[in-house]
């Protein structure tokens, strides 16, 4: 089924209270797992083809210093399509103007029905619906020289790919943080605005309670996004289905 995780904030934060959570739900997407800290100049990703609870680095990576970004995306996967390797491994990257662009996918896409691009600047590297996705979003955006705040060009091109099957998507080009929830509500999609003054919050997927005016600093706001909760103690939203949501510098600039 796949799981997707998203952090989109005005300063460089840690992954590790949200990592520490989503990294459990590898129980019931045991195939690979990965997080990419994304900067605008360029993203770290790590990743494995194996179960994240069972990964050493997984385990460690949100108490490793310094792991900081403005913007993270993260992924748990049950493989639906491609075999289970690396190259099949979310998230995906490509460099473009400039910057790395990544790109994670929940959700199963029918390859036949997203068919082929005459234009297609970008190829997959491995087998997966979710690669040929973001190589055939970046081919459009490249051959209709989208910018990135063409945000309702973008929103439509989606939804006109959501046809092919189920599609939630997190992408990022270091700036901004996009996030497309599936028309028909496919494995849900939420969000959280984090901001002074800030509460104390427990993780639904492990005994873990912090209080997160001792993890932030008073200046930092932001947005955590999920497929599914990932909190008690702090109020959670629904994705409208089939919308786009983008967020930059920590702000919601589009979308909601």
């Amino acid at each position: 089924m796949c799981e997707l995780l998203g952090l989109a904030f005005n300063d460089p934060v840690s992954p590790g209270l949200s990592f520490r959570g989503f990294r459990q739900r590898a129980h019931r997407n045991p195939h690979g797992w990965g997080l990419a800290a994304i900067t605008a100049r360029k993203a770290h990703i790590v990743k494995e083809p194996i179960h994240a609870a069972r990964s050493d680095i997984a385990r460690t990576l949100p108490d490793r210093t310094p792991l900081a970004a403005p913007v993270f995306i993260g992924h748990v996967r049950a493989a639906s399509c491609g075999e289970v390797s690396l190259e099949n491994t979310h998230p995906f990257t490509r460099r473009v103007r400039g910057s790395d662009f990544v790109f994670a996918h929940n959700g199963t896409l029918a390859k036949a029905r997203l068919g082929s691009r005459s234009d297609a600047t970008f190829t997959p590297q491995g087998s997966t619906d979710s690669e040929l996705a973001m190589c055939q979003l970046l081919s459009w955006m490249e051959h209709e020289a989208v910018a990135a705040d063409g945000y309702a060009s973008i929103e439509a091109f989606l939804r006109h790919m959501n046809a092919a099957g189920t599609l939630n998507l997190l992408f990022s080009d270091g700036r901004h943080l996009y996030c497309y929830h599936d028309e028909q509500g496919y494995n849900g999609l939420c969000w959280t605005h984090r901001r002074a003054p800030f509460c104390r919050v427990s993780l639904r997927d492990e005994d873990w309670t912090a209080e997160l005016d001792e993890e932030k600093t008073p200046r930092q706001q932001g947005y955590v996004i999920a497929s599914k909760r990932l909190t008690d103690g702090e109020p959670w939203h629904e994705f409208r289905h089939g919308s786009l949501m983008v967020f930059r510098h920590g702000q919601l600039v589009y979308g909601g």
